[in-house]
This record gives structure tokens, C-alpha cells and sequence, in this order.
């Protein structure tokens, strides 16, 4: 009785080992969607609008006597570079002064123009075929807001300045390339002339399912790209454990992508990279699901390839960079087919029987999913059909990366990028000795044991032959080592596709032995540190410039308050 006492306490608590790493899988995956959904921007934003329907279209608003106007701020639609002349008037008859052209440039954000001058109306008229003005707050010399008597003749401008926060936010508008992305997004879903066009349509289409639901607001544009960053935590642990053929080692993996810099910001921004990425790894997952089947004498891993050619088809229709994975997979399929030609556990007819499984695969179905991927695509001025507004949009493409100027001030080659020499601010906002900023850096833990574990595995592959080191290398390198051809501007955010395979790095050479678990549980907690001391500029909190100067300008050269 006692012996089967002792075996059923046994048997429960191997179970309970057993799936103790999901739970703690499940542990991370909410903690990270709390800390990435928090505080992700606005979940409102003006939505009315007062629309000039052409050139001439004027704005005249009536303050009741000679006041001081010290400027406005405005909010604008999707359509940017809009110009007005400025007019202030006073007297009877009414005497215009004017004060010139203002141009109103960023979308969906709130800007401000200063007016300075004292009078009794100002004009705006419109210079432009086509504008839409969604909020306007007028203020005086102590910026309190000014209440035109004809508000009414102009509702949809003065019905939403409650949502103005005070100051310019990431939380209140667009930040780096969201003006394109999340705009584009909006046109989409609402059948509009698109505006950007250097990037294949999947992305935004992606964004325009968040604006669908949550509206045209930070929140919205923002939610899409945060949940591809957290989907990327699970495939990660998916993909670990097949590769380290451990439970725990894969949650550390999973872990040290959850408090990677990069993936954190990245993600949590209206733009394609998040999806690209998520695309590609699953996409490499599916490969090695392939590669796993035919080293074990399973007859059946043909049924990898096609969902490989899908997930590789998404990241390409959301940007071409894509196919650098696509070359990756390529490398690594061939070299299964020979070593098998050469072992002999591969025959001729199989081989023949999976080229056509492999053309099916890697070009059918990526095919079809970039023509789909342009369905909802509406090109300027597009009435020519889809086949030949297809072509038109990837010529463009071409001539845009062509042209790209090869200068920027934060521009970085590829072979800075993994001791992240040049952070990229995605945004800066400074207040007295306080700062707002949202960096584009990686988590130094990650990044430096990474490009250090790859070495490692570079040495593995030419000394041993190992072949598990040979496919990390090679998932590492096909998105990297394509920019050494690429004149244009680079930054550092373009590593973004070669972190997870340095982690695998990091963990494959960490998973021998117990010294090795033990270092690899000292960089989950040396990231997770190192995440809690960046977090300020990772997620745009509020900060003191004397703290980022002391404590997060690791390198000479990061320059992150300035």
C-alpha cells in the first residue's frame, strides 16, 4: 500500500515537471502581453473633419475683438504637405495682414504653428487641390485655448480639442514611419488612393485589421504589430525546443526574446517589420520541421514544404527583404539533398518527386499569396487593372531602394549592427530636464552573447561539422549578409530578422552540461535587468535626461539624450 502511495506521488509529480515549462511558457507570454500592451498609445483620436473641397477653400474664424493669438495647433487627416496662406485681420472694414504660407506636413499627429500677432480674425485658405483638417485649438500668449463666437460655422474643428494631451506624445499620433504605414492602412480600409507604395501591401493590411476594430487612433494602428511580437515568443519556444530538444532551455530562449530592445519597440510600432519577421521564422520553422523528418528516415516531410513556401510568401509580400530568407532556405534545402545523395538515404526518385514539391512550395504559393497580398491595393490613380498596377507598383519599389539616399545621420553598415554602434530614435521629446523617447537598440545581453555565440558556432561548423551549428549560421546569415551589397541607407533596426537565430546561438552553445544552463540562466537574468534599466526609452516613459546619460549611454557613441 505504502510502495503504491510512493509511485502515485511520483507519478504526479513527474506530470507536474512534466508541464511546469509551459506553465512558465504561459508565465512569460502574459507577462510580456501586459508589459506590451500597456501604455501602447491612445485608444482615440479626432475623427471629424473639416475638408477643403479645393483651392480656395477658406477657414475665418471671428474671436468678437482685437485679441492676442499666439498660434494654433492642428491636427491633421491622411493627407500631408498641405498648404495655407495665414491672414489676420482687424478693424471695419476688416484689414488682412497676411502672414504668409504654413504647411502642414505630419498625419495624424498633432502639430502646432506659431501666430504672434494681436487681431480680431484669422483666415486660413487653402492652397491645395484637396485638404482635410480633423481638429484646430487656437491659443493665446499663455496657451489657453481661444473660442472663436463662429465656432459653430466650423464644428468638426472645435469638437474634439479635449483629445489634444498637452504636449507632443507617441501616445497621441504617428512616430517614424507610422505617418506612411498607418496612414496607408486607413486608405486601404477605406478604399482611398493610397499614399506609400515602397513596400508590398501585406503589411498594412495587416495594420488596417486593428483600425477596423479599435478605429484610426494610436491604439488601433499600433495593436496589430504588438500581437506579432507576442506571437513571436510561443513559434520561438516551438522552435527552440526542436532545436535543443529541451523544454527549459527553450523557455529561456523565449525569455531572452521577450526582453530583447528590439523586438519590445519594434513590434509595438505601426510598420512591417514585425510581421516580416514573424513570417520568416515561422517560415525557417517549417524547414526545419522538414529537415528534423528526413534526418529521422520519415518519409512523410514533404508536408513541411508548403506551409515553409505560405509563411515565406506572407514576409515577402509585406517587404522584398523576405527573400534574403528565401535564399537562406535555399542553401539549406540543397544541402540536405546532397548530403542525402551522398549518404545514399535519399534516392533519385524522391528527389525528383520533392523538385516538384519544392517548386509548388517556394514559388506557386508565395506567388499567389503576393498577388492576393494586392487585392485591396489602390495605386495612385490606379484604373489600369490589377496585373498591370502590379507591375507599375514594383517598378516603383525598384526605383524608390535604388534611389534612397546612401546618408543619414543615424545610418549604420550591416557589420555595425550587433554591437548596435548607432541606435535609431524612433522618437524624442524633451521637457525641461525630463525626456520621451522611443529607441531602436537591442538588448546589450542578447545582442553581445549572440554575435558571440555565433562565432562559436562558425567554429563548430568548421571544426566538427556540425551540422545543427551549420543551419543556426546559415538562418543567421541569409538576412544579413545580402546588405553588404545594398548602397542605400541602412540602419540597425534592419538586424531585427537575425536576433532570434543568435539567441538559438546563444542557447545551443549554453546547452551542455550544467555550466552551461547555468550561464544561460544568468543572461535571462542579466536581460531581464537590462530591460527594466532601458524600459524608459524602450516604451516612451517619461524620464530624467541626467538618468539616460549616467545609466544608459553604455557606449560612447549612443548619444541617447542627446
Amino acid at each position: 500500500m505504502e510502495s503504491c502511495h510512493h509511485k502515485m506521488t511520483a507519478d504526479t509529480g513527474n506530470k507536474f515537471y512534466r508541464y511546469l515549462p509551459g506553465v512558465v511558457l504561459a508565465a512569460i507570454i502574459f507577462l510580456y502581453s501586459v508589459i506590451a500592451l500597456r501604455d501602447l498609445g491612445y485608444s482615440y483620436a479626432p475623427s471629424t473633419s473639416w475638408q477643403a473641397q479645393g483651392k480656395g477653400s477658406r477657414i475665418e474664424l471671428d474671436f468678437g475683438k482685437d485679441i492676442f493669438i499666439g498660434g494654433f495647433r492642428y491636427y491633421l487627416g491622411n493627407y500631408e504637405h498641405r498648404e495655407f496662406s495665414l491672414e489676420i485681420g482687424s478693424g471695419e472694414p476688416v484689414q488682412w495682414e497676411s502672414l504668409g504660407t504654413v504647411r502642414f506636413d505630419r498625419v495624424y499627429q498633432w502639430s502646432s504653428t506659431s501666430v504672434n500677432r494681436s487681431g480680431r480674425y484669422l483666415r486660413l485658405t487653402s492652397e491645395k487641390q484637396f485638404s482635410e483638417l480633423k481638429e484646430l485649438i487656437v491659443y493665446d500668449r499663455s496657451g489657453e485655448n481661444l473660442i472663436p463666437e463662429n465656432a459653430a460655422s466650423y464644428q468638426e474643428l472645435f469638437d474634439e480639442a479635449y483629445m489634444y494631451p498637452g504636449y507632443i506624445t507617441f501616445r497621441s499620433g504617428t512616430i517614424f514611419d507610422e505617418l506612411f504605414f498607418g496612414r496607408t492602412a486607413y486608405e486601404y480600409l477605406h478604399g482611398l488612393q493610397s499614399y506609400e507604395d515602397t513596400h508590398p501591401p501585406l503589411g498594412k493590411i495587416l495594420i488596417s485589421i486593428g483600425i477596423a476594430v479599435f478605429g484610426m487612433n494610436p491604439w488601433g494602428w499600433r495593436v496589430m504589430g504588438t500581437l506579432s511580437g507576442i506571437l513571436m515568443l510561443p513559434l520561438a519556444w516551438a522552435f527552440a525546443r526542436r532545436v535543443l530538444k529541451s523544454s527549459w532551455m527553450a523557455c529561456s530562449v523565449a525569455a531572452l526574446l521577450a526582453f530583447d530592445f528590439m523586438h519590445f519597440t519594434q513590434t509595438r510600432l505601426a510598420g512591417v517589420d514585425g510581421f516580416l519577421v514573424l513570417f520568416i521564422w515561422t517560415s525557417y520553422y517549417f524547414v526545419f520541421r522538414y529537415w528534423e523528418e528526413i534526418r529521422d528516415g520519415e518519409g512523410r516531410g514533404w508536408r513541411f514544404l508548403p506551409p515553409a513556401g505560405f509563411f515565406l510568401g506572407m514576409a515577402v509580400s509585406c517587404k522584398w527583404s523576405g527573400f534574403y530568407a528565401g535564399a537562406g532556405m535555399a542553401l539549406i534545402l540543397f544541402a540536405i539533398f546532397i548530403a542525402g545523395l551522398r549518404k545514399g538515404t535519399l534516392s533519385g526518385k524522391y528527389l525528383r518527386q520533392t523538385f516538384w514539391v519544392c517548386a509548388g512550395s517556394f514559388f506557386i504559393i508565395p506567388a499567389a499569396v503576393y498577388v492576393v497580398s494586392y487585392f485591396p491595393y489602390i495605386p495612385p490613380g490606379g484604373k489600369n487593372g490589377l496585373w498591370q498596377d502590379m507591375w507599375m507598383n514594383q517598378k516603383n519599389m525598384l526605383a524608390y531602394h535604388v534611389n534612397v539616399s546612401s546618408s543619414h545621420q543615424y545610418a549604420s553598415p550591416w557589420y555595425q549592427w550587433p554591437l548596435m554602434i548607432h541606435p535609431f530614435p524612433f522618437f524624442r521629446n524633451y521637457r525641461g530636464d525630463m525626456a520621451e523617447a522611443v529607441f531602436a537598440i537591442g538588448n546589450p545581453v542578447v545582442w553581445w552573447s549572440g554575435a558571440a555565440s555565433f562565432f562559436l558556432c562558425l567554429y563548430k561548423v568548421m571544426d566538427k561539422r556540425d551540422k545543427m551549428a551549420a543551419f543556426l549560421c546559415t538562418i543567421y546569415l541569409a538576412p544579413l549578409l545580402p546588405w553588404i551589397f545594398v548602397h542605400r541607407s541602412s540602419f540597425l533596426y534592419h538586424y531585427f530578422p537575425c536576433v532570434f537565430p543568435s539567441i538559438l546561438c546563444t542557447a545551443y552553445c549554453c546547452k551542455a552540461g550544467k555550466k552551461g544552463k547555468f550561464c544561460m540562466g544568468g543572461l535571462v537574468l542579466g536581460a531581464g535587468a537590462a530591460f527594466l534599466m532601458f524600459y524608459p526609452i524602450l516604451a516612451g516613459q517619461m524620464v530624467k535626461i541626467h538618468y539616460i546619460e549616467t545609466w544608459l549611454n553604455w557606449l560612447p557613441g549612443w548619444g541617447l539624450a542627446d
